[in-house]
């Protein structure tokens, strides 16, 4: 009985090991920081604590450094079946604004016009990531961060929408088996007594939708000028109606100029945040602020090359062409513009002379004739 007692007491120990999942998920928040630009910030996700009570995080904010309520227990429902050997997810946060539903199946559930007052306040929105599963939260913090000795802010999870098969490959004719939960829970007793009865405050769509190849265009176009010494405009590349929004990778090439037919482009480089459109597709800007150019740049083309899984291998790109002031040739545009304007002023020329010669002609007619008819 000794063996088999203690192989039991292992597997219950192991089991509670494996069932508690991480104590602490370090996170990004990421935020707009102006001018198309995003800011990120460390934090983390505090699920529980150990017996030696709540680890200091003198490096994070303490508004970034959450204790997570979860009464629902979706939360720690999903990490229960994370394995032990597993990569951690990838976590970010980011500010939420809850808006009205644009589906129309949600315009009847509820008779406001506007947004119920139970969504005011401020909200996150926590976005997990890994081969495992894909996990989406909706906390509501508090207004204050506590000190429990240490400074952490208590954010309730109100909205947890899980799936364990963030990936699916299948083959054609075959069913598809998804694993797709969600858990609903208000962030404090007193809005579960206060809520009207219906529906909650927020509603959940699960969309099936195939890949999108995003359409790619580079501002400004077809030219862009600079003189020597200075630095080009900013580049805006937009990629725009997308899906999904996982895999999208912007690079910036320098075409031809005096290092060679191909190059990374050099100066700063930044991505906006997605913007949603009602089909489910997303959009983003790449940006990119070259550095002050050379005469020998003259005639470079800008490239800006997306990658995406709906995309070929090479992407899909789009260009500018560089030029250098006061080193641009005539082309072949330029000699045919000169050719129709220094005919258009000969015409003129030719015009004016005739209006002169009859305007001379009639005058000394006039004074011709005799003093009865003039």
């Amino acid at each position: 009985m000794k063996p088999l007692s203690l192989l039991l007491a292992l597997a219950l120990g192991l089991g509670t090991a494996v069932s508690a999942g991480p104590a602490v998920i370090e996170c990004w928040f990421v935020e707009d920081a102006g001018g198309g630009r995003l800011a990120k910030r460390p934090a983390a996700l505090l699920l529980r604590q150990g017996p030696g009570g709540l680890p200091p995080r003198p490096d994070l904010d303490p508004e970034l450094y959450l204790k997570v309520h979860d009464p629902a227990g979706a939360l720690q429902a999903a990490f229960r079946r994370y394995p032990r050997n597993a990569p951690a997810p990838h976590c970010e946060m980011s500010r939420y604004v809850p808006l009205l539903a644009s589906a129309n199946w949600a315009k009847g559930l509820t008779p406001d016009q506007s947004c119920p007052r139970a969504v005011d306040g401020t909200w996150l929105m926590v976005s997990m990531s890994s081969p495992v599963f894909s996990l989406s939260i909706l906390l509501r913090p508090q207004s204050e961060p506590q000190r429990e000795p240490a400074l952490v802010t208590i954010a309730t999870a109100v909205l947890t929408v899980l799936t364990h098969t963030p990936t699916t490959r299948i083959q054609l004719g075959q069913d598809a088996l998804l694993d797709l939960s969600f858990a609903y829970m208000p962030p404090t007793p007193e809005a579960t007594t206060s809520l009207a009865p219906g529906p909650p405050p927020f509603g959940l769509e699960w969309r099936r939708q195939h890949q999108e190849p995003p359409k790619v265009s580079l501002m400004p176009a077809p030219l862009v000028w600079a003189a020597p010494g200075e630095a080009p405009p900013e580049l805006l590349c937009l990629v725009s109606h997308f899906y999904p929004s996982e895999g999208l990778e912007v690079e910036w090439e320098l075409r031809g100029g005096p290092e060679g037919s191909f190059q990374k482009a050099k100066g700063q480089r930044w991505l906006s945040a997605l913007h949603h459109h009602s089909d489910g597709s997303v959009s983003l800007s790449g940006h990119l602020q070259p550095p002050p150019v050379t005469s020998a740049q003259h005639g470079a083309r800008y490239a800006c090359r997306v990658h995406h899984p709906s995309l070929p291998a090479l992407g899909r790109s789009a260009e500018v062409t560089l030029e250098v002031a006061g080193l641009s040739g005539p082309s072949l545009e330029d000699g045919v513009g000169l050719f129709l304007s220094a005919f258009l002023l000969l015409g003129l020329f030719k015009a004016l002379g005739w209006a002169e010669s009859t305007v001379r002609a009639l005058t000394t007619t006039l004074g011709k004739l005799p003093s009865s008819l003039a």
